[in-house]
């Protein structure tokens, strides 16, 4: 089975996202004092690392090449936000961002037509981002006790936020919704 060029620029997308993110979030850990929150970070920071290079190696399986991305998930948040630089804020966005990442990926892995090599991979992530969904929701949550409104305006915000740049990635990349997936727009 052939991958599409679209695919396969998609899936260079995932690999430079992926890997912004892992970076962004290692640069977190060294503003971050609490243990806990700093060997979290961290494990979150190397996964996302890990799966930049999955997705290099599944792209090289297939006979792709990756290419630079300047224009990736994080870099459109930033765009749109500035910096975030409160710990509540970066976990906030994190949380919006791998519940986003988590859907699309099942999305993804559902798409008649989608090459057992990418499955392949998409099924390792809906794995590993299942943790980065459960540590940073608890984190959230125990916030949530002490600073609730904050933490409920932050979860909000950013979720409008990410609606508008996922609708607008999605136009970019040429894919609809239809039945709660996204297809490829057939011309």
């Amino acid at each position: 089975m052939h991958v599409s060029s679209e695919e396969m620029a998609l899936l260079n997308f995932y690999r430079a996202s992926e890997l912004h993110g892992g970076l962004l979030l290692g640069r977190v850990v060294g503003r971050t004092r609490d243990p806990e929150v700093v060997l979290s970070l961290t494990r979150h920071a190397a996964e996302e690392v890990r799966h930049a290079e999955y997705w290099t190696e599944t792209m090289i399986d297939l006979g792709g090449r990756p290419w630079p991305v300047r224009a990736t998930y994080q870099a459109r948040y930033a765009a749109a936000l500035g910096p975030v630089t409160s710990l509540l804020d970066v976990l906030a966005l994190t949380q919006v961002f791998e519940r986003r990442v988590y859907r699309h990926f099942l999305d993804h892995l559902a798409r008649d037509g989608t090459h057992e090599r990418v499955r392949a991979t998409l099924r390792t992530m809906l794995d590993e981002e299942k943790g980065h969904l459960d540590w940073v929701k608890q984190w959230l949550d125990a916030e949530a006790e002490r600073r609730p409104e904050r933490v409920a305006a932050a979860m909000r915000d950013y979720a409008a936020l990410d609606e508008r740049l996922y609708r607008d990635l999605c136009a970019e990349y040429g894919w609809r919704r239809r039945s709660g997936l996204y297809a490829r727009v057939r011309a």
